[in-house]
């Protein structure tokens, strides 16, 4: 069995704390073995040291590497999936866009226009912060000149 790294510097209990850490830090202390009566303020320090927020960021990366496939992990399965002989041509169809538009292949390009296909008006509008700065209007609503 590998043995987990662990940051150098860290007690007993604080490794236990990380352990237990899930956002909780009051109950996270209680369980690595910290009084429960000093419990809240023992958590609250204990988020404040660079070596504990350091091994808290080293697990959860740890964590999310395990569970969540990286770019290229999600590649190489479409590409096998791509290559399966087996496989049926929709998914095999599916698998090579997915991986065409990982590789940005595809690219959506959109030109905006303003109204009958002139440029659009980027010019500063003005804006009314209060009733008394706004413009009266008429009834078919527009501003009153």
């Amino acid at each position: 069995m590998a043995k987990e790294k662990q940051p150098r510097g860290l007690s007993v209990k604080q490794r236990r704390f990380i352990e237990a850490y899930d956002g909780n830090a009051t109950a996270a202390a209680i369980a690595a073995g910290y009084s429960p009566k000093n419990a809240r303020n023992t958590g609250a320090r204990m988020l404040t040291k660079a070596n504990i927020r350091a091994a808290l960021r080293d697990r959860e990366e740890e964590r999310s590497a395990l569970i969540i496939a990286t770019r290229e992990e999600r590649q190489a399965f479409w590409t096998e999936i791509m290559r399966d002989e087996n496989t049926m041509i929709m998914a095999k169809l599916k698998a090579s866009e997915l991986l065409a538009k990982s590789e940005g292949d595809f690219l959506d390009r959109h030109e905006l226009t303003g109204k009958d296909g002139a440029p659009l008006d980027a010019s500063p509008r003005k804006v009314i912060l209060s009733f008394e700065d706004a413009p009266e209007w008429t009834d078919d609503g527009g501003p009153v000149d």
